[in-house]
């Protein structure tokens, strides 16, 4: 390598060892993505093992048989990505003060970005080859989790009058629940989309901050706009399990998107520390 060529451009893929991770994820349990933190704690071939410790601002009771998805892609060698699962065990730790878990990994999808955890290295593999930086990738993914939010939002909007046709509720008690519920739903995603869109330049004419993305952003209030403003379960409880599952599954795969890019914005950070 010239001594006049920068490391960066001489080495497009960034590694990170597993055991250096310190910082939770987010997962999320069963076909309504209810939402927990955890601490990654192994992976190998056969699954991986986490921790939910008691400090977790959002935690979540596993139990053996739940079906989980991690939100992590784990590569492995045959180019296989696997992110979700279910429990094949659980144990509380009184030493640890929290639940140990291991996870039988069966399914995937795609990679959303150009980092995964590599099964065979142990480490994180961020490749940068289609990014100029890995702020670059940080500004991407934030951009991205914007137009996702303004995608649920848009989505809302188009159900709050065919619930109204669909539901058993009579008139009065839709106007309470549009109002009250679906009122405070839409308010807490305009709330979210308030706290992410000034960090996203890719939108604006604002120039780049010196200061990098992850200095900037406070990866718990990051954390807590981009998980799922909807409660499926009070829906369920007011439209019936069919009609929520029916019209709200489009708002629900966006939300699957956003865990999947608040973990890679995590990886990211774990790399910057």
């Amino acid at each position: 390598m010239s001594e006049t060529t920068p490391a960066a451009e001489a080495r497009r893929e960034l590694r990170h060892p597993i055991e250096s991770i310190t910082l939770p994820f987010l997962g999320s349990r069963g076909d309504n993505l209810q939402p927990f933190q955890y601490l990654l704690r192994d992976v190998s071939s056969s699954g991986v093992g986490v921790f939910l410790p008691s400090w977790l601002t959002n935690r979540e009771r596993l139990r053996q048989g739940d079906p989980v998805f991690f939100h992590l892609p784990f590569f492995f060698g045959e180019r296989r990505i696997l992110n979700q699962g279910y429990v094949t065990w659980q144990r509380y730790s009184e030493d640890e003060t929290g639940q140990m878990v291991g996870a039988r990994l069966t399914s995937g999808a795609p990679l959303s970005y150009p980092l995964a955890i590599s099964i065979d290295d142990q480490q994180i593999q961020i490749d940068l080859r289609r990014f100029k930086s890995p702020e670059a990738l940080a500004q991407r993914i934030i951009h991205d989790s914007v137009l996702l939010k303004r995608g649920i939002l848009i989505y809302l909007r188009h159900l709050e009058s065919l619930f109204s046709r669909v539901s058993d509720l009579d008139r009065v008690e839709y106007g309470v629940f549009r109002e009250q519920i679906i009122g405070d739903v839409r308010r807490r995603i305009q709330d979210n989309l308030a706290y992410l869109e000034p960090f996203d330049l890719l939108a604006s004419d604002t120039p780049e901050f010196e200061t990098p993305i992850t200095d900037r952003i406070d990866l718990d209030e990051f954390r807590a706009a981009m998980e799922p403003e909807i409660n499926l379960e009070l829906f369920e409880f007011a439209l019936g399990t069919e009609t929520s599952e029916l019209y709200l599954g489009s708002i629900k795969t966006l939300e699957h998107r956003l865990y999947l890019n608040y973990n890679a914005y995590v990886m990211i950070y774990i790399q910057a520390l």
